[in-house]
């Protein structure tokens, strides 16, 4: 398809897309319902990991009829398998109205790189919502985008893109922004962080919105960038084969990506606030069908009403990979809601801070401070933490730094399981 036939796909889904977020969700799940009718009845002719599997046959009744009761039936496809299946995961045929095929490959930052194809379809749908996050924070439109990553293009990129490699200086990388004159940029949360201390504020007028994606984005990290780079920041829930899951909304809270994405959500109201483990099925995803895919992640539901775009579900936060995933005592995951920064800071000053479980029934919170504590600073900070983590033993040790937070432009996490078993 060309430029133009782009850009006329780009238009009509951004009018398909316009009314979802205040449809009811009797609404939105009858939409979702027939796009994964016809990517199932799609993955299970064209498909050969589908196809000679069987592993759909529980929505298909006796006489051929769809039947989406048979969901939950579906066994999940995890990402070591998914890497697998590359080949046999890959559509021998894929709908004309989808249109061009494109091959990609995820960073490989959680593991071995995962290769994937997308129609441009799929890849503008993607665009589209990034456009309405964009819109919903008052940061459109996009004039010059920078994308932090390491690729070797096959060809001259599109007008207005422009690549930062990250593993380049980070006054080359301020250099590369101010010379395109950048007024969007999608990073990691640690490398905008870096930008922000290497350039200071105003030394990059032209940048309006620093979009995140890539790792959880903790609130002290966020007011760091927008005030070191005068920037709005934008967060994305996002990965490279699936596009954006959730994009951040008009109050500040992440709404899931509905129009594109059916992820799986709490079974209960009394699990709408535990982790739930992301199970998510992207719908226009006909070259590389990914139906009922558990990346490895872990959200957590808001259960708060929305006043705006209600249509759409919140998520209250992303709590990261199974490796972020804290136990209690029991197995069960739980979120150490109770240890905050501002909490924290009113205790004890401090520069970085990593709670790490080592037992079911033990912590270790490691933490950086810019003078020895006082022995009643000490035991201010292990009553804090014994009020925060009732259910365990923890013990504090202050560390000279929790790890190069730019290493490879990876952050530290601020909790870290060495219990939680592989995805």
């Amino acid at each position: 398809m060309s430029e133009l036939q782009a850009k006329l796909i780009f238009q009509q889904l951004t009018q398909a897309f316009a009314a979802s977020p205040s449809f009811s969700r009797r609404e939105i799940e009858r939409r979702q319902a027939a796009l994964i009718e016809r990517l199932v009845r799609h993955a299970q002719a064209n498909v050969p990991f589908y196809r000679d599997s069987g592993r759909l046959k529980p929505l298909f009744r006796a006489d051929g009829r769809f039947d989406l009761a048979g969901w939950a039936d579906l066994p999940m496809l995890t990402r070591n398998e998914a890497k697998a299946n590359e080949d046999a995961l890959a559509a021998r045929a894929t709908p004309q109205d989808m249109g061009a095929l494109a091959a990609y490959s995820t960073s490989g930052s959680t593991g071995t790189p995962l290769k994937f194809r997308q129609t441009l379809v799929q890849r503008v749908a993607s665009e589209v919502l990034i456009d309405r996050a964009l819109r919903w924070n008052d940061v459109w439109p996009i004039v010059s985008f920078a994308v932090s990553k390491n690729v070797a293009p096959s060809g001259a990129l599109p007008p207005g893109l422009h690549i930062v490699p990250p593993d380049i200086g980070f006054d080359e990388q301020i250099a590369t922004l101010r010379e395109c004159r950048a007024t969007h940029a999608l990073t990691l949360p640690s490398i905008a962080a870096a930008w922000a201390e290497a350039a200071g504020y105003g030394a990059l007028p032209d940048l309006r919105a620093v979009l995140i994606t890539g790792s959880v984005l903790a609130p002290d990290v966020r007011a760091r960038i927008e005030r070191g780079l005068g920037a709005k920041v934008v967060s994305l829930y996002s990965a490279s084969e699936l596009g954006p899951i959730a994009t951040e909304g008009p109050d500040g809270r992440l709404r899931v990506s509905e129009e594109i994405a059916w992820l799986e959500g709490p079974k209960g109201a009394a699990d709408a606030l535990a982790p739930i483990r992301v199970v998510v099925t992207p719908l226009y995803a006909f070259a590389t069908p990914l139906i009922r895919y558990a990346p490895g992640d872990y959200v957590r539901f808001s259960t708060a009403t929305a006043k705006q775009a209600p249509g759409l579900r919140r998520l209250e936060a992303v709590i990261g990979r199974s490796r972020n995933l804290l136990r209690l005592p029991d197995g069960r995951p739980f979120v150490p809601s109770m240890i905050r920064g501002e909490t924290l800071a009113k205790v004890l000053d401090h520069r970085e801070w990593q709670l790490v479980q080592t037992s079911l029934a033990e912590m270790t919170f490691k933490i950086v401070v810019p003078r020895p504590p006082t022995s009643a600073q000490t035991q201010a900070l292990q009553a804090y933490l014994d009020a925060a983590l009732p259910a365990h033993r923890t013990a504090i040790a202050f560390v000279d730094a929790i790890a190069n937070p730019m290493a490879n432009g990876k952050p530290y996490e601020l909790f870290l399981s060495q219990i939680a078993p592989p995805d």
